[in-house]
């Protein structure tokens, strides 16, 4: 892949970020690591980025879809790992309707949701869910994201753009009520 992307930014708990332009897909590409006693999770990953040290220990690769292959190729060979639709301490969420497979994960502890492609957060736009001429099934997917709803979300991390760090089940429930 080959993207040359920015460093790590922590945004406390364990969560960080790094992403960078692919001019293949001419879209921003986000990951997310969370890094745990007992595990460390990387959603989406892009390249690595340069100058900082590999994860150690268990290491499990998370696609929340199956157009995210990314990197996960090269980093199951460099980290010895496989990937998991099961990551350590995170709820899985099915949301059909968006691309195959689609699935957020929530970590309860932290009221942290990462995501895939079902809602995007690209500048200067505001959070939307994925256009429709991307979707399986535009009004499945629409119905599905109201199962976030439930949860007590503080923040999200998207596959393509910016975090949400606060107020994040509210920027949910604007955008589908």
């Amino acid at each position: 892949m080959s993207l040359n992307p920015r460093p790590l930014q922590d945004h406390g708990e364990g969560f960080f970020t790094w992403h960078a332009y692919d001019p293949n897909c001419k879209a921003e590409l986000w990951s997310t690591a969370y890094f745990s006693k007992e595990a460390t999770v990387l959603f989406d990953p892009i390249d690595w980025p340069q100058d900082t040290s590999t994860p150690k220990g268990l290491v499990q690769i998370v696609k929340t879809n199956a157009n995210h292959d990314r990197n996960s190729e090269s980093l199951k060979i460099t980290l010895k790992t496989e990937p998991s639709a099961q990551p350590r301490g995170f709820q899985p969420i099915s949301l059909t309707g968006a691309g195959e497979n689609e699935t957020a994960y929530f970590h309860n502890l932290t009221g942290t949701l990462v995501l895939g492609d079902a809602l995007i957060h690209l500048a200067p736009e505001p959070l939307m869910p994925l256009p429709d001429k991307y979707c399986t099934n535009p009004s499945l997917l629409k119905s599905n994201l109201t199962k976030l709803l439930e949860l007590p979300i503080r923040r999200i991390f998207f596959a393509h753009g910016a975090p949400i760090l606060q107020d994040g089940l509210n920027q949910i429930r604007k955008l589908l009520t």
